[in-house]
């Protein structure tokens, strides 16, 4: 499939998205690309997250002959030049092909998360762990020293009370559907649980609205501290955002916004458990995902998984016109998991699949109002909402038969 690039983009951005996509979709940059992208570097005009995004999807492809040209600007050595020495020694064992053990994910997390000099490296290494993808190793070493960054507000013992189950949508959100994240809240905790939901700025791709667009546009606000939770339960439960929680991955954000393709960050934010909570609902779109997330949820000390596949992008939401499969882990007495998957076949109630072109949070946020007010998303201004009371019901009911298998394998 060809790259359809837009002309208007910084070169190095296009170039980023045809060099850095992965093992199977890189391709090579056209002359003319690669002399513009010379050009730019020389004159100063790319940033050091980028250039290091940029050189890591070139070095995980190989330089090919019409890309000669950026060896004028490149070489291994100079892309971790101003990273202290353990840094340049990770960036060259990745460049031969090794793969970290979770001491030393460990320790490249505290770099990677620090304010350190270096985020040349930051975006190389980030780029270049996302396209030949990371192990269980490297994520579980980079989420600890990710863990290690939370503000000592969001460390501080969870209040006691009633079962914790967290809910962590991709922080990038829906760019063609209404999210209903904040009703699934609702409807768990009036089970019996307290609800608590990750939310942060939105690093892209996807820029439209995330959770925490709708979340503001439903005029709440984010969570102090861990305290929080001790208070009466929220009609959505709490909202953990991540720049209160932590200023170092906040700053990522930033970063992510100029290497461009998502790195181990859009999978590993969601795993960030300040309360200790229970039970974790996330969802993995693409197949190798799911079971990636089971294994990191595991040893991120989570008693109960909950991971949606093939739901909604995005969203933890189910689709109306295909299948979805659950994927459930839950911790046994002797430490180890039970797995189970759960598929569950929809019967056809729409013809088609809903499909909002630029949906707004202020429009969502009216939807969920109208929900909770009157049962559906009927409403003055807005009319019903066919797919997205639909949706609600069957996420609703499909979570539930999920949380009963969690307490009967518990």
């Amino acid at each position: 499939m060809a790259i359809v690039l837009d002309p208007n983009e910084p070169a190095i951005n296009r170039g980023i998205k045809t060099v850095g996509i992965g093992k199977k979709g890189s391709k090579a940059l056209s002359p003319e690309l690669a002399l513009e992208i010379v050009d730019d570097l020389k004159s100063g005009k790319v940033s050091d997250a980028a250039r290091g995004a940029f050189f890591a999807g070139l070095c995980a492809k190989g330089i090919e002959p019409q890309e000669k040209i950026l060896e004028q600007v490149f070489s291994a050595d100079t892309i971790a030049s101003d990273a202290s020495p353990f840094v340049q020694w990770i960036c060259a064992q990745l460049l031969c092909g090794h793969t970290l053990d979770k001491h030393t994910a460990y320790d490249l997390g505290k770099f990677l998360f620090s304010g350190e000099p270096g985020d040349a490296a930051r975006g190389w290494v980030a780029s270049f762990l996302r396209v030949r993808y990371e192990t269980d190793d490297e994520y579980e070493g980079l989420l600890q020293a990710m863990d290690e960054t939370l503000e000592p507000a969001f460390k501080i013992p969870t209040p006691k009370g009633e079962p914790i189950i967290q809910i962590a949508e991709p922080f990038d959100g829906v760019d063609h559907s209404y999210m209903i994240t904040p009703l699934v809240g609702r409807s768990l905790q009036a089970q019996g649980y307290r609800v608590v939901h990750q939310v942060g700025r939105n690093s892209g791709p996807k820029s439209e609205m995330n959770l925490w667009d709708i979340v503001q546009a439903l005029g709440l606000k984010a969570a102090l501290s861990n305290s929080d939770v001790g208070l009466d339960k929220p009609a959505f439960g709490w909202f953990f955002h991540q720049s209160m929680m932590s200023r170092a991955l906040d700053r990522w954000v930033d970063l992510r916004h100029q290497i461009i393709k998502r790195p181990f960050l859009a999978t590993l934010e969601r795993f960030i458990n300040p309360l200790k909570a229970d039970i974790l609902v996330a969802s993995a779109f693409h197949p190798p995902y799911g079971e990636k997330m089971m294994t990191v949820a595991e040893r991120a000390g989570f008693k109960g998984i909950i991971i949606v596949r093939n739901g909604i992008e995005g969203t933890i939401a189910f689709p109306l016109l295909r299948g979805v499969k659950i994927l459930m882990s839950a911790k046994q007495q002797d430490g180890s998991f039970r797995r189970h998957e759960l598929i569950i076949e929809n019967a056809p109630v729409v013809d088609t699949e809903e499909m909002i072109e630029k949906p707004k949070a202020i429009d969502n946020a009216r939807l969920i109002e109208n929900f909770v007010k009157e049962g559906a998303s009927a409403g003055q201004g807005t009319g019903n909402i066919k797919h997205f009371d639909l949706r609600v019901k069957m996420t609703c009911e499909g979570l539930n038969q999920a949380l009963a298998w969690l307490k009967e394998n518990t």
